[in-house]
């Protein structure tokens, strides 16, 4: 009895990440203009790092979350919108 595989899914095409990854750096740009004050008196408590290091680590992986992770999460919502309607023609079933 033979036992039939679904049909691979290839992951998206190269434009589509090409326009993630330009609406990911636009919405990380803009967020690091609107906080820059923030961006400003955190920087000097970066380095060196500082005892201890939890609260330093801590720091660092809530900015890195903050000025990475939620613009790219933004970034490729807002690109596969805009991808889906002014390139693609058609939304997909994803």
């Amino acid at each position: 009895m033979a036992v039939e595989f679904p049909e691979p899914r290839p992951g998206p095409e190269p434009r589509r990440i090409a326009a993630r990854l330009v609406c990911t750096a636009v919405a990380s740009a803009l967020l690091l203009v609107w906080q820059w004050d923030l961006v400003a008196a955190t920087l000097p408590l970066l380095w060196p790092p500082t005892d201890p290091v939890s609260r330093w680590a801590s720091l660092v992986l809530l900015l890195a979350g903050s000025f990475v992770v939620l613009p790219g999460v933004v970034g490729s919502l807002v690109a596969d919108r805009l991808y889906d309607r002014y390139v693609d023609g058609e939304p997909t079933a994803e």
